[in-house]
């Protein structure tokens, strides 16, 4: 689950999120204090019609840490939408940013893919201009598909290192691909796809001058550098976008006329909590819905979203529920859509989401036909203090009470986790051993 709180915009189906480039260095310093794996998607207009039929990319996007607005068309999207994302975040600007970051935190930077070329170009320009940042590996596999990659050599290379940073260079969505397919075994804090990044960074390619930059001109300067490889997708992507964008637009624009958020109510009926959307939602009432829904996951809950009295869904709003699926798929937890008119079914096909929820037609269906919430246990404990978490509950304890609560739950499971028959009962317990 994302640990930062920052909203996002969705446009055809993707979060975008609404972040500055100060707010995305510091997420990124959180990451690392943290630990664990944090991915960092540079998305540009090309990430959003290649994930319109790319279910896997779309899953994996919309599970990123973050996913930056590395391009002009999306902010220029987000505005028409009503939803403005505050600035570009580029993967070229990000780049060197980070690697200042390092050089101020001793932070390491390990360098995937790219040429050799780049990658030795890249290596050098970060000697030169942040000579105290320790790049502690760089490794640039033979050009290979997904499928057909030396996975375990390149794994093996990063383990050793154990770099704070990684940046890789695969190209899109190849990159997003391969550091999703190893989330569970990089233990690298910060995970960014960075596409040609170094290629720039190195000198390898022309960056586009500051003007051009400035009013989102760098794609028509990459396309005359680079007509061969870019000209037919930015031929592809600009139809594309014309395509999906007018008609997510014309979805948005067709809803009731947006007022503030008359009331957010919430009840808990058996394993779920129920939301109910009364009124518009977008602006600043998002954040609130936000954190009250993933409460509720984090709790142990099914979510279901009541929308039969909902009259406007901003991009924002949309954002926030692709995070909450994300958010209820990683608890094993389910998210439903209820109560759904027609104008927010033309919102939900034109934004590329029909088949990312649950849809029912009210509450009571979507309650019948959840599977059951298991109730997870936890013990944790401090050097002077224990609690008991049960879903969403947390009941402190005495270590002495922790140690026959452990005690008598592994009696239990010694003598009831497994039926006369041979087959595993229902009891699940979730612990940290004391």
């Amino acid at each position: 689950m994302r640990s930062i709180n920052i909203g996002s915009v969705a446009i055809l189906g993707v979060p975008i999120d609404n972040v500055t480039m100060q707010q995305v260095l510091g997420a990124i310093e959180c990451s690392i204090d943290e630990g664990g794996f944090h991915q960092i998607a540079t998305a540009n207009v090309d990430f959003l019609i290649n994930s319109i039929h790319d279910l896997e990319l779309k899953e994996i996007l919309s599970a990123c840490f973050l996913v930056l607005p590395d391009g002009m068309p999306l902010v220029w999207a987000s505005r028409l939408m009503g939803a403005s994302l505050q600035e570009r975040v580029s993967g070229a600007d990000l780049v060197p940013r980070v690697i200042e970051m390092a050089a101020v935190h001793d932070y390491s930077i390990f360098l995937l893919g790219s040429c050799e070329a780049s990658s030795r170009g890249a290596s050098r320009w970060i000697s030169q201009h942040y000579p105290t940042v320790r790049t502690v590996g760089r490794y640039c596999p033979a050009y290979a598909e997904l499928e057909e990659m030396d996975h375990e050599d390149i794994l093996l290379q990063i383990e050793a290192a154990g770099p704070d940073i990684l940046l890789v260079a695969f190209g899109s969505p190849k990159q997003e691909k391969w550091l999703a397919m190893h989330r569970h075994r990089l233990r690298v804090p910060v995970c960014i796809g960075v596409g040609g990044a170094l290629d720039l960074l190195s000198g390898q390619l022309p960056r586009a001058p500051g003007w051009m930059r400035d009013h989102g001109l760098e794609w028509f300067y990459r396309a005359c550098h680079e007509p061969a490889r870019l000209g037919w997708r930015y031929a592809r992507d600009a139809s594309g976008l014309a395509r999906y964008l007018t008609a997510q637009l014309a979805a948005t624009a067709a809803q009731h006329k947006r007022i503030s958020l008359n009331s957010l109510t919430e009840e808990t009926i058996g394993a779920a909590t129920v939301l109910h959307v009364c009124g518009s939602l977008t602006g600043a009432p998002v954040g609130d819905f936000e954190r009250e829904a993933k409460m509720a996951v984090g709790a142990g809950h099914h979510l279901v979203l009541d929308l039969a009295s909902t009259t406007y869904l901003g991009a924002d709003a949309l954002g926030a529920f692709i995070h909450l699926g994300s958010a209820a798929r990683q608890h094993n937890r389910e998210l439903w859509l209820t109560g759904l008119r027609p104008f927010l079914c033309r919102l939900l096909q034109a934004t590329q989401l029909e088949a990312s929820f649950r849809i029912a037609p009210k509450v009571a269906d979507a309650l019948r036909r959840m599977a059951p919430a298991e109730m997870r246990m936890c013990i944790e404990t401090g050097s002077d203090w224990a609690a008991c978490r049960i879903g969403g509950r947390f009941i402190p304890l005495d270590r002495d009470a922790a140690d026959g609560v452990c005690r008598q739950i592994l009696e239990m499971i010694d003598h009831h986790a497994f039926d006369p028959a041979g087959t595993p009962s229902e009891l699940a317990v979730h612990g940290n051993a004391i």
